[in-house]
């Protein structure tokens, strides 16, 4: 009777544990799955706490689906969740999710939803989107082709310390697109990004005997 009543009480005890168990902290042990490499164990967890709303769960779940980590890739639902934290106002869902509608990744390409989303995530201060933006600027994609936005796009990512932005803003003054033509300008911000180990503007650099 003992034993049975040790087990009952064990028994009770998970099932309160179990029963406390909310969607914060079924994120928090996902995350932890994840960054010990487990992400078969994170996957799980990850999509209990984003049903329950977790917007981070959300967008890590999106993640797993798009780099087929824990779970085999699955760019509809990478979509999905992109799209479901995006629209929570997550800015870097809001840039993934642009990313995919200009590439057509898991979802029909709308290079006009791309802008869209792009620029929602960088009227967040989102970096990426910020150069994102700033090529679709300058390449006419989603708006009409405008090199001074798209210079004023590179430039923000550039100074939240973007090598992307960098680099896109070093070109830009290189060939006076949308700024004054200003080698030295070119040469400072190439330099920067190059610094963090961007290949084209190492590449850039060397071309130029910028070295």
């Amino acid at each position: 009777m003992k034993t049975k009543s040790l087990l009952m009480t064990a028994l009770g005890a998970l099932l309160a544990l179990s029963a406390c168990t909310t969607p914060d902290m079924a994120y928090s042990q996902a995350k932890s799955y994840y960054d010990m490499g487990r992400y078969a164990d994170a996957v799980p967890l990850y999509l209990e706490a984003a049903n329950g709303g977790v917007v981070d769960a959300q967008l890590a779940l999106a993640k797993c689906y798009d780099f087929g980590r824990g779970v085999k890739s699955n760019p509809t639902e990478a979509v999905r969740w992109y799209k479901t934290a995006a629209l929570a106002g997550n800015a870097d869902a809001q840039d993934n999710l642009a990313t995919c509608y200009a590439t057509g990744y898991g979802v029909s390409k709308n290079l006009d939803l791309a802008f869209s989303w792009y620029k929602k995530a960088a009227d967040q201060g989102n970096a990426f989107a910020y150069n994102n933006l700033g090529l679709c600027y300058r390449n006419g994609e989603g708006t009409p082709v405008n090199h001074e936005m798209a210079s004023d796009c590179f430039r923000r990512a550039a100074e939240l310390g973007n090598a992307n932005g960098q680099y896109n803003l070093g070109r830009s003054y290189y060939h006076g697109l949308g700024v004054p033509l200003d080698q030295d300008q070119a040469r400072e911000w190439i330099s920067r990004a190059a610094a963090q180990g961007h290949q084209n503007a190492a590449a850039f650099m060397q071309d130029n005997n910028w070295q």
